[in-house]
């Protein structure tokens, strides 16, 4: 049976990440323990991320919390505009203002307060006004509960934030280092997490500098191919085709490469494989991760669907 392509499946939508960086003295300050184990190796994690190549296809935006004045840190409208606005990456734009900081051990820059609420709320209406159509979400990271903000303290009010933003909120919880009398500082995190429909933070252990930079690496990886967007509605059949759910062909093209059939496997246990995102009443199509990651690192890749003839890689 010769398949009818459908020419009308567009590209993917792109991945924009804005990321909401806590800066507060508590990530290092003029403690060297903290600013050895977890600022410099969560800094370079971070600057490497942005500067890869394995981020093409993917978009950023970074917003710093608190903000330098103590008159403005606890109000959102001071974190409306992201210190780095959205841009592709890689670029070296983002790295450039981490260094701006000019955080130092023993210097006196170094930013106090941990104004959750206001910096992510501030941050949600700083998206709302962002043009375009990327699927967009939101990466925490921070040391600490909210802390010097009267009356917004409450890591539950800042859940109920998330919740109602409706954004998709990663959250990455950098751990004191091992011994530091602080004793846990990221209580309650994984509240937050959840409003974000992300299930729980990510905690990154510190002590060892070299581990907690491959660590902190390895999480933002898995933000990025898991978080969002290998996936499109099932477009119309052409004129006098029938979409029959066993009857579909998935085609992945870029410009890289030519195009490929890719197998249907509704466990995604097999590579270059595409699933439904519900087997019995499907309405989408998900590419799965290796086949996700591959086309987030193509800024050309698209999909085109046939319908009507046997489906390739169908279990038997």
């Amino acid at each position: 049976m010769v398949c009818a392509a459908q020419s009308a499946a567009s590209e993917l939508r792109r991945v924009s990440l804005a990321f909401l960086f806590d800066v507060s003295g508590s990530m290092g300050g003029n403690d060297r323990q903290r600013f050895e184990t977890k600022w410099l190796p969560v800094v370079a994690a971070t600057e490497a991320f942005f500067a890869e190549e394995d981020a093409a296809a993917i978009s950023a935006s970074l917003t710093f919390f608190p903000r330098q004045s103590p008159v403005t840190r606890c109000t959102p409208e001071a974190y409306v505009e992201p210190d780095v606005p959205e841009t592709e990456l890689p670029s070296p734009l983002f790295a450039e203002a981490i260094q701006g900081l000019g955080y130092a051990l023993g210097s006196n820059n170094w930013r106090t307060s941990t104004p959750t609420l206001a910096a992510y709320t501030g941050l949600v209406a700083s998206l709302a006004n962002t043009p375009g159509e990327a699927l967009r979400a939101i990466v925490m990271v921070t040391d600490g509960v909210p802390e010097q903000c009267p009356g917004n303290n409450d890591v539950q009010r800042v859940a109920d934030a998330v919740r109602s933003s409706g954004i998709q909120t990663f959250v990455i919880g950098v751990a004191n280092p091992p011994g530091d009398n602080a004793g846990d500082n990221l209580q309650n995190l994984d509240v937050v997490a959840e409003a974000g429909g992300t299930e729980r933070a990510f905690i990154i252990a510190t002590g060892n500098p070299a581990q907690t930079q491959a660590d902190f690496k390895a999480v933002i990886d898995d933000i990025r191919g898991t978080s969002l967007a290998c996936n499109m509605e099932i477009p119309l059949p052409p004129v006098g085709t029938t979409f029959i759910p066993e009857q579909v062909n998935v085609i992945y093209g870029s410009d890289a490469q030519s195009e490929r059939r890719l197998s249907y496997d509704p466990e995604c246990s097999a590579p270059d494989a595409w699933r439904y995102d519900d087997a019995s009443s499907p309405s989408a199509i998900v590419l799965c991760r290796d086949a996700c990651e591959r086309a987030q690192r193509e800024v050309t890749a698209s999909l085109k669907v046939e319908f009507g003839c046997e489906r390739q890689g169908l279990p038997r």
